[in-house]
Order: C-alpha cells, then structure tokens, then sequence
C-alpha cells in the first residue's frame, strides 16, 4: 500500500483588496486591548477607523498616539456610543504586540492577526494602512502610510460620517 498525499487546498485567485464603497471585510483576531471578542462587526452601526499596525512599524509611533487622541476627542464629543476605533496588528507573535503596546499604550481596542487573514482581505500593503468605514460597514476612505496631514483629513471625515447620521431638530435624520 502506497503512502497517501493530502496537499492542502489553495485557493486560485487571492483577494484584490478593497476600495471605497465596498463593505468592509471583518476584522478581528486576538483581544489585547479591549471588550472581549472585539472585532468589526461587533462594531455593525457606528463609524469605525480600522487601522492596521505593527510592533516593528516606525510610522506607527507616530500614527497611534493621533489615533489615541482621535479616539478620545470623538468620546468627550459626546460620540462614544457611534465611534470606534479597531486597531489591528500584524506582529506573527502576540507577546512582540503587546510588548510594544506597553511602551506605546492606546485606549482604543486592539486585536492581534497573527495569521494576516484580514490584511490579506483588505489587500494592506503598506504600514499603517487606515480605513474609514461608515455605520452602513461600507470603506468611505483608505489611507496608506502616515504623512502630514494625516490626522486633520480623518477627523474632518469622522466628524461628516458622525453629523451626517445625527437627527436634526426636526427630528429628520441627516
């Protein structure tokens, strides 16, 4: 009797990555910080800032404490129940993510995908890769890398995602 070959199976096409106005991909992996079993569609009807990350990222030290800040000015704004920021990192061990956040703690929820499904569904290519997803789950914004002007152009998009779903005195949602 010959030996049997079980080869594991391997999909034919590889995912293309998103784009603005599709839905967002799950995001999800190990709780390091946060609710436990944290992930985006537990987040289903709030704006959330998806950002990927890793401990070995240098553009991530500058990036993170603005998403801190981001995080908690949408908080003292009265937004804490219709925003939320997930980040997601991609370190293959979780002891190297959370030796990095103890050096650089956030507030904000963090998961660790040590297997890369989800950067690989959302074609990340580039770190920090930061998606902006609306209430609806569909991507309004990608950006890849960090640079100057970074933070002002996600908070103006957050703020129009968030008034844009805040009922006006009438009554009538906007």
């Amino acid at each position: 009797m010959g030996l049997l070959a079980i080869a594991p199976v391997v999909a034919t096409a590889q995912p293309q990555g998103v784009k603005p106005g599709m839905q967002a991909p799950e995001a999800a992996g190990i709780v390091v910080n946060g609710p436990e079993n944290i992930r985006l569609s537990a987040l289903r009807g709030r704006v959330v800032v998806v950002d990927f990350w890793a401990s070995w990222c240098g553009p991530c030290l500058q990036s993170m404490p603005e998403l801190n800040a981001l995080w908690h000015e949408m908080r003292d704004a009265g937004y804490a129940d219709r925003f939320e920021v997930l980040a997601v990192g991609l370190d293959q061990r979780v002891e190297d993510a959370e030796r990095f956040l103890r050096a650089h703690p956030v507030e904000y929820p963090v998961v660790v995908d040590t297997l890369g499904v989800a950067s690989r569904f959302y074609g990340v290519w580039r770190l920090p890769a930061t998606y902006l997803v609306a209430a609806d789950g569909h991507i309004q914004q990608i950006y890849h890398g960090y640079g100057e002007g970074f933070s002002a152009d996600l908070r103006r998009r957050v703020l129009a995602l968030l008034e844009d779903g805040m009922p006006a005195r009438d009554g009538a949602v906007r």
